[in-house]
């Protein structure tokens, strides 16, 4: 009697992660000075995944990390979708576009990520804000997605 062992060769997301990005990983994320709370946002959403996502450690210091994610630039935009009969809107699409910029020890890359999410007004502009808000960290979390995906597929193609 014999016993064969074989393996699909999958392997975590988390492995392609570490492989990709050797930590410490140090994050740094231009702010705007139109929203800057979202840039802050952002970096804590990319250190989140990092942490949780990658299993990586995360340099307070440039000059210690092995690896670097930079956030140069980032726009969140704003685009009416549909009104009401008095012309006001009544429903904006949220669209966030992320250039992320990877610092490796052997190779510098960029990917530029676009997501969106979509969100209705409300009577009060309090429930707005706070819809806004969410709609934008929504998005944010979505192209975080993405690009955990990209570092995947990246850590793949080395």
């Amino acid at each position: 009697m014999s016993i064969a062992i074989s393996g699909c060769g999958y392997k975590p997301v988390a492995q392609y992660g570490r492989d990709l990005l050797p930590d410490p990983v140090y994050v740094d994320v231009k702010l705007s000075g139109v929203e800057p709370q979202n840039g802050v946002y952002l970096k804590d959403e990319i250190i989140r995944t990092l942490k949780t996502q990658f299993h990586e450690k995360v340099a307070a210091d440039r000059s210690v990390a092995l690896s670097k994610i930079i956030v140069p630039t980032y726009t969140i935009k704003y685009s009416p979708l549909t009104y009401d009969l008095n012309g006001y809107v009544t429903r904006y699409r949220v669209t966030t576009s992320i250039l992320f910029r990877l610092e490796l020890p052997d190779r510098n890359v960029s990917k530029q990520i676009v997501s969106s999410e979509d969100v209705s007004t409300q009577s009060s502009s309090l429930t707005s804000s706070a819809a806004r808000d969410t709609a934008i960290q929504v998005g944010i979390r979505k192209a975080m997605d993405q690009f955990i995906a990209w570092v995947a597929q990246k850590g793949i193609r080395k």
